[in-house]
């Protein structure tokens, strides 16, 4: 989908180039993370694609067309791009913001309505709530959807992304990556993503390209990265506690179990005694009659013999829900924070597809290590 051959980019008065001799390609659908210390040249080699920065030389391919011989407003049209920022205009509404690209193209009103409320229930907004507003009226990580929103307007099938998490809290953050996956499960776009952070790379890329001084050091997927890196940089680059980075590669699917026991609001509160009698768990998952889980009731809150209390009284809302994108350090992270045995696996709509526990993960991690043929790391 990119090809880059021998580009290079100088600007007047520095001693070295800020890109040096680039040349890589980066496959249809994938999620390819630029990452490096500042000033390695990585935001630079993403505006040259899209022509944001002109390349002093080399060629620029997407599709097998030279960027360079494009008309660069056409070209950008075809290229959703993200920012840190975020760049939403202030004084447009979420949705003027979200239909500047199918304006230029003269999309009809109706089609642009349309494709505005589609995008927003994509990137989990509500079109109804959120059409109108103004963006200071968003959290930041609303914003940060609604220019991913903006971004996917005309469904370009190429998409760059600048620190496009870096201005949110952790937390946030680490739901935006979360859903992001999800997302791109589903757009399946080729993705330039630019990071200062390894491990977001490791996360949410495909492939790495790891970038000093103007110069691409290694370009690889997240495995070969943290076990078999180039040279002493890449490893230092990656860092020494490559036992959590692995957690990072990991998705919890591969640990998820599916055959969960759960009591129903449906039953009556006598279904809870019959639960704790045959398990010898804490907590029961409460879930509704559609699956969908509503909290927990631990095993001594559980009201004596014929009580009358009923399920509102004793339910508790469950501290941390994980999405299927989620990786193993997210479940880990969850489990510490809330001091919890195991975390619910949660679809979109809320509806139980099962749990992670600790004793799996742990057991998982030695399998890893052997997979990526590094028994002797761990």
């Amino acid at each position: 989908m990119i090809k880059i051959e021998n580009v290079v980019k100088k600007y007047p008065g520095m001693e070295r180039p800020a890109v040096e001799n680039l040349s890589m390609e980066i496959g249809e659908g994938e999620i390819c993370v630029f990452v490096g210390p500042s000033g390695c040249g990585k935001t630079t080699t993403l505006k040259m694609i899209n022509r944001i920065i002109e390349p002093t030389s080399g060629a620029i391919y997407v599709n097998d067309v030279n960027v360079l011989k494009q008309n660069p407003d056409k070209l950008r049209q075809n290229i959703g791009y993200v920012i840190q920022q975020i760049g939403l205009f202030p004084h447009m509404t979420v949705h003027e913001n979200i239909s500047i690209v199918p304006k230029l193209l003269d999309w009809k009103e109706d089609r642009i309505k349309k494709r505005v409320d589609e995008l927003l229930e994509i990137v989990g907004l509500d079109p109804e709530e959120n059409r109108s507003k103004y963006p200071k009226a968003l959290s930041g990580g609303q914003r940060q959807r609604v220019g991913v929103a903006r971004a996917l307007a005309v469904n370009p099938p190429i998409m760059l992304m600048d620190e496009p998490f870096g201005a949110v809290d952790p937390v946030t953050r680490s739901q935006l990556q979360n859903e992001f996956l999800r997302l791109q499960k589903k757009i399946k776009k080729t993705i330039c993503f630019v990071t200062h952070d390894i491990d977001e790379a490791i996360k949410m890329g495909d492939k790495i390209a790891i970038m000093e001084q103007g110069n691409l050091i290694q370009y690889d997927s997240p495995e070969n990265l943290l076990f078999n890196p180039n040279n002493e940089f890449v490893e230092d680059f990656v860092g020494s506690d490559r036992s959590l980075k692995v957690l990072n590669l990991l998705r919890i699917d591969t640990v998820l179990k599916k055959d969960v026991k759960t009591v129903a609001t449906n039953n009556d509160i006598s279904a809870l005694h019959q639960f704790f009698e045959n398990n010898r768990k804490k907590r029961a998952i409460i879930v509704d009659e559609t699956n969908k889980v509503v909290g927990y009731v631990a095993r001594n809150d559980v009201p004596k013999g014929s009580s009358s209390k009923g399920w509102n009284s004793i339910i508790k809302p469950i501290p941390a829900t994980l999405p299927l994108q989620a990786t193993l350090r997210d479940a880990l992270a969850q489990m510490l924070q809330y001091d919890l045995g195991a975390v619910p696996v949660v679809e979109e709509d809320n509806s139980l597809l099962g749990v992670v526990d600790l004793d799996e993960i742990r057991s998982h991690i030695g399998e890893a290590y052997h997979e990526f043929g590094q028994d002797e790391a761990g």
